[in-house]
């Protein structure tokens, strides 16, 4: 899919993704958690891209093999950078009490947006958004497999020296084998 920097693009993102898992069996729980991932992540490209003042378009593209499903997004922001990273207790916890761990996690979530609302375009026009500031977090504790990859004068790589970073390509793996 080609998306603009635009809030709007993420609900059409979701329902064609939505409808691909779906079309391929996937669970409503695995369903929901990775439409969450998938969500915020794409937020945070669309942040990206209107933070470093860029109109490109978002390129996001996945597919499934088997059980496992892959999600590729390239930006033109300035690029990600790491959070620190999800404990790795609190990654078990999610994989074995997923109902407490996600309410106390989405509690500290909402608690940190409250104090961070950004605008971002919303059909052309900017509007607040408060899901801001906790993606990788969020991202990482809700699948198998998050890296990080800087675009930039032609090259791609995980820790980019030398040369200006022009974006990002995030790569997320969720493996419902994995999650029954």
């Amino acid at each position: 899919m080609f998306l603009p920097p635009d809030m709007a693009s993420v609900k059409v993102f979701r329902s064609e993704l939505k409808r691909t898992l779906a079309d391929n069996q996937f669970p409503q729980a695995n369903i929901m958690q990775i439409e969450i991932a998938a969500d915020e992540a794409l937020t945070n490209s669309v942040a990206a891209n209107v933070c470093n003042h860029s109109d490109e378009t978002i390129i996001c593209r996945w597919r499934i093999e088997g059980s496992k499903f892959i999600l590729y997004i390239l930006d033109y922001g300035s690029g990600l950078h790491n959070e620190n990273p999800i404990e790795e207790t609190d990654k078990n916890l999610l994989k074995t009490n997923s109902s407490l761990c996600l309410a106390t996690f989405i509690n500290n979530i909402r608690n940190h947006q409250d104090k961070k609302p950004e605008a971002l375009p919303y059909n052309g026009s900017h509007q607040k958004h408060k899901n801001m500031g906790k993606g990788l977090k969020i991202i990482s504790a809700m699948m198998d497999s998050v890296k990080v990859l800087f675009h930039g004068e032609g090259m791609v790589g995980e820790a980019p020296q030398g040369f200006k970073v022009m974006g990002s390509i995030l790569t997320l793996e969720y493996d419902r084998a994995k999650h029954l």
